[in-house]
C-alpha cells in the first residue's frame, strides 16, 4: 500500500463537531491546500449539493433558525423539496446501511421549511446589477432554479410560461395532497421579491420565437420539461372512458371533475400513476387498481408514495401489461391483460415480453394510462437545435448548438425527479453566468472540490432509536384533497436528527499547516482551532 509520508505527521487541526456545520469555509480558505472535507454520504448523493449533514445536525442541537438559514444557502425552495424530493440522500445515508432505516432527511427539510412564519419574506442577498438580461422558457423546477441563481448573480431575468400560472409540472401535475398549491405559491413569491419578471400565457414558437428572445436577451435557457404524455399505441385507446395521466391530473388541478365512475384502473407504476390513483379516490372512485409491468419489488414510483396509496385502498396488480380494451355502446367496460414475463432485455433495454396464455380481466368504468412523459421540442426545430430527434447540448455546460441558448432539466435529460431538474437548472445558470462574463464554460466543472468521499465512519456514540413514524392523513372520501404527509413536531424532529451519525468533517489531510490561521479566523462558528506548538507562540 502506498503511504503519503505527510499524512503520518501530527495533525494540529482540531474540530469541535458540536459547533461545526460542515460549511467548508475553512477548507476553501486554507492557503496551503492542507484542509479537506470528509463529505458525508448524504451530501455526496444530493444533486443540488445541499448541506443536509449540516442542517440535520443543527436541528439535533435545537438550532432550527440556523438550520433553515443554512438550508436556504443552497436550496431556495425547501417547502417543495421537503414534500416531493426523491430523497437520494436517504438512499446513501450510512444509518440505512448500518440498521436499515435512514435518517428522515426529507421530513426534516419539510420541518424546517414549515417553521418559517406566515409573514416570512426571505430574499437572498443579490449581487450588483450587471445590466445583462436572460430569458428562461418554462417555470417548472429547472426554470425556477435557473431564474433564482441568475438573478442572485445580478442579471435581469424574465420567465416565459405557456400556462396561465407559473410552476410547470409542480402546479399542474402534482396533486394538492402531495404539494399544496399555497406552498408552491409561497416559494414562488421569492422569485417575485427578487424582481424576476414572470410572463404567463406566452408560448414560445407561437406568441414569440427564439429569434425574438435572442434580440431582446443576451442568453436564453430552455426549461420546458416533458409536458406530453406517452401513449400505448394499442387499438381502442381512443374510446370513451380512457384518460391519460398528465392531462387527467392537469384537469383536476384546474378544478375539473372528470367522470371516471366507480371502478378505475391505472396503467403504469411510476409516480404519475400513483398520483392518478390517489386522485381517483378523491374524485369518488370506490375501486382503484394500479396495473404495472414491473413486479411489486421493482416499481419505479417512490416506495413511500406506493405504501401511502396502498394504505388508502389502492390495489396493486403487478407484472401485467399489453392491455386489450373492451367496450360496449362505445364506452369502456373492461380490460384484458397479458402476464409480463420480462420488462428489460439482457442489455437493460426496455423490451417487455408477455405470456399470451396467461390473461387477466378487470372490469372498469375508466382507465388512466400513465406510462411516461415526453418533451415537446418542435419549436426548437426551426432554430436548428435538434439532432436525431433530440436537443443537441453539451453534457457538461448544457450549451446548445446556438451558443446563446442553453438547455435545462427534463427537456435535456428526459423525465427525471424534481431535484434532478432543479440541478439541471442550476448547471445551466452557471454556464449562462460564465457566458455573460466571458469566462470559460467548462473550466473546473468536473472537479468535485477539496473533498474526501471514502473514509471510515465512527458510529460508537450513536443513539439507538428507531426512525420516526411520520403521521399521514388518510383520504376521507370524495373531495378530500388535504395534504397526506403531516409534519414533525419539534421533539420528534430533534430526536430523529439525533440519529444522524454526523459522518463527515473537515480535517488536515497533509499535516503541512504553517499556522497562518485564516481557517480558524474565518470559521463562522468558532468550531475550528489550530494547535500551535509552544515554542512558536
Amino acid at each position: 500500500m502506498r503511504i503519503n509520508m505527510l499524512e503520518s505527521l501530527t495533525d494540529n487541526i482540531v474540530i469541535d463537531k458540536d459547533k461545526c456545520t460542515f460549511c467548508g469555509v475553512c477548507v476553501e480558505t486554507c492557503i496551503l491546500d492542507n484542509l479537506r472535507m470528509k463529505l458525508s454520504p448524504c451530501r455526496q448523493a444530493c444533486p443540488l449539493k445541499v448541506n443536509c449533514h449540516g442542517y440535520v445536525q443543527l436541528i439535533a442541537r435545537g438550532e432550527e433558525e440556523k438550520g433553515l438559514e443554512l438550508l436556504r444557502e443552497s436550496l431556495p425552495f425547501p417547502g417543495i423539496l421537503g414534500r416531493i424530493c426523491s430523497q437520494p440522500c436517504e438512499n446513501r445515508c450510512y444509518r440505512k446501511e448500518m440498521d436499515g432505516d435512514a435518517v428522515s432527511v426529507r421530513a426534516l427539510k419539510k420541518y424546517l421549511a414549515d417553521r418559517a412564519s406566515d409573514n416570512d419574506s426571505w430574499t437572498p442577498i443579490m449581487s450588483q446589477e450587471t445590466g445583462k438580461k436572460v430569458a428562461v422558457v418554462g417555470s417548472g423546477p429547472a426554470g425556477m432554479m435557473a431564474a433564482f441563481d441568475l438573478r442572485k448573480k445580478g442579471h435581469g431575468v424574465t420567465i416565459f410560461e405557456a400556462e396561465e400560472a407559473p410552476g410547470g409540472m409542480l402546479r399542474w401535475a402534482i396533486p394538492d395532497f402531495r404539494l399544496p398549491r399555497e406552498i408552491l405559491e409561497e416559494e414562488f413569491r421569492v422569485l417575485h421579491r427578487m424582481g424576476i419578471d414572470v410572463q404567463c400565457g406566452v408560448t414560445i414558437g407561437r406568441d414569440k420565437n427564439l429569434e425574438d428572445l435572442k434580440n431582446e436577451f443576451q442568453a436564453v435557457i430552455i426549461a420546458t420539461g416533458c409536458p406530453k404524455h406517452a401513449e400505448l399505441g394499442n387499438e381502442g385507446e381512443e374510446i370513451s372512458g380512457i384518460y391519460f395521466g398528465l392531462p387527467f391530473l392537469h384537469e383536476v388541478r384546474k378544478g375539473g371533475k372528470p367522470d371516471i365512475g366507480n371502478k378505475v384502473v391505472i396503467i403504469g407504476g411510476g409516480n404519475v400513476a400513483v398520483d392518478s390513483a390517489q386522485t381517483a379516490l378523491r374524485l369518488g372512485a370506490e375501486d382503484v387498481t394500479m396495473v404495472t409491468l414491473e413486479s411489486d419489488d421493482d416499481l419505479p414510483a417512490f416506495e413511500w408514495a406506493v405504501k401511502s396509496a396502498v394504505s388508502e385502498g389502492v390495489k396493486l396488480q403487478c407484472s401485467w401489461g399489453n392491455p386489450t380494451f373492451t367496450s360496449g355502446s362505445g364506452k369502456l367496460i373492461g380490460i384484458d391483460f397479458q402476464h409480463c414475463v420480462q420488462v428489460f432485455d439482457a442489455c437493460g433495454l426496455f423490451e417487455p415480453q408477455f405470456d399470451d396464455c396467461r390473461l387477466h380481466h378487470i372490469e372498469a368504468d375508466s382507465v388512466i394510462i400513465a406510462i411516461g412523459q415526453k418533451s415537446d421540442i418542435a419549436f426548437l426545430d426551426d432554430a436548428g437545435l435538434i439532432q436525431e430527434g433530440s436537443v443537441a447540448a453539451d453534457p457538461i455546460t448544457l450549451q446548445s448548438l446556438d451558443k446563446a441558448i442553453f438547455i435545462a432539466g427534463d427537456v435535456d435529460s428526459g423525465p427525471s425527479s424534481v431535484i434532478d431538474a432543479m440541478a439541471g437548472g442550476r448547471c445551466a445558470a452557471e454556464s449562462v453566468d460564465r457566458f455573460l462574463n466571458g469566462e470559460h464554460l467548462r473550466y473546473g466543472r468536473t472537479y468535485a472540490g477539496p473533498i474526501e468521499t471514502d473514509f471510515p465512519i465512527d458510529t460508537k456514540e450513536s443513539v439507538q432509536i428507531g426512525r420516526a413514524k411520520i403521521k399521514e392523513h388518510k383520504c376521507e372520501g370524495k373531495g378530500d384533497f388535504k395534504e397526506i404527509e403531516k409534519g414533525l413536531d419539534s421533539e420528534t424532529a430533534r430526536q430523529e436528527a439525533s440519529r444522524c451519525y454526523s459522518c463527515g468533517q473537515p480535517f488536515g489531510k497533509y499535516r503541512n499547516c504553517w499556522f497562518c490561521l485564516p481557517c480558524e479566523v474565518d470559521c463562522p462558528h468558532e468550531a475550528l482551532w489550530v494547535e500551535i506548538p509552544y515554542l512558536l507562540r
